[in-house]
């Protein structure tokens, strides 16, 4: 099927980057956007069954208002790490299952491409002990943090020695302050921890109603702040979808912004390069591995 083919590509696509012309940095600033993932929800169980018993009313409400892409995918079932690591680098990395090391991979990824350019971002990781944190996992309790979940640990560029843009999550209220200031980052990253981001069941409500109650306890906050209203966008996606799916399965991904508003529901199709290729266009970044093949889509219309 496509979708496998494409899997494939990005693994072997290796790490080097493609040639691509950089789009200069618009007169009034780089754009500002937000990528939060969540876990192992597919399409069908989550955007694509909204009706009035849906668990995640929230969730529904923005890809009714914004865009909700219906023909996205992930790259890798059933383990997290490549997906995470092909939609921040361009390529699984050579790792198909969750055991590679941190501090492991040698070629760049975004969190370095944004560096390089004196873009500045931040990687938030809900319940991470300590910045840039390289345990596997923290206790047994269901709410920790888990590497897997954190990309940005396995590339080298983003790790001490380098500056370390990897932290603990503080909670919407800090975070936000730290938007609206002027030292505010251009790109952030949230993974929420285990039970936010759906992954585990924590709640009598289920996986989908714990990532509502999260988003709705989240995202008002940071789309009414002035972080957003300048350029900003809001990516919401999933790593992969059920087992039954096939590789990688349909993920639910929602774009929120100024240019996707009243989009609803669309049908292009993607998957994790894409989004990688859309926001590298956004901050103009040469394009890495797999988000330099166009077959894996583009958001680039819906962002800012």
């Amino acid at each position: 099927m496509v979708v496998a083919a494409l899997a494939v590509l990005g693994s072997v696509a290796g790490c080097g980057t493609q040639a691509t012309t950089p789009r200069p940095a618009p007169a009034g600033g780089y754009p500002h956007i937000l990528v939060i993932m969540e876990e192992s929800q597919g399409y069908a169980g989550t955007l694509g069954t909204c009706n009035a018993g849906a668990p995640d009313p929230y969730w529904c409400s923005l890809a009714s208002e914004y865009a909700s892409m219906t023909n996205w995918s992930g790259i890798e079932e059933p383990y997290s790490l490549p997906n995470y690591l092909a939609i921040t680098g361009g390529s699984m990395q050579g790792c198909t299952n969750n055991s590679c090391l941190p501090d492991s991979i040698t070629s760049q990824d975004l969190g370095g491409q944004l560096t390089s350019a004196g873009i500045p971002w931040t990687a938030y990781m809900e319940s991470m002990p300590t910045a840039c944190d390289t345990d596997l996992t923290h206790g047994a309790d269901p709410t920790e943090y888990v590497r897997r979940h954190d990309p940005w640990v396995y590339y080298q560029d983003d790790m001490p020695p380098n500056a370390c843009d990897v932290r603990p999550y503080p909670g919407v209220s800090s975070m936000v302050t730290t938007l609206d200031s002027t030292s505010a980052p251009d790109f952030v990253w949230i993974t929420p921890n285990l039970c936010d981001d759906g992954h585990d069941v924590c709640t009598t409500g289920g996986e989908n109603s714990q990532i509502d109650a999260w988003l709705s306890a989240t995202l008002p906050s940071v789309l009414s702040s002035s972080w957003f209203a300048a350029d900003g966008t809001v990516i919401i996606t999933v790593d992969n979808g059920p087992l039954t799916t096939g590789v990688g399965g349909t993920v639910p991904l929602t774009v929120i912004s100024a240019n996707a508003q009243g989009h609803g529901n669309v049908a292009t199709a993607g998957n994790h390069f894409g989004v990688l290729r859309s926001i590298e266009d956004a901050y103009g970044l040469p394009l890495l591995g797999a988000a330099a093949q166009a077959s894996n889509g583009d958001l680039s219309d819906l962002i800012g």
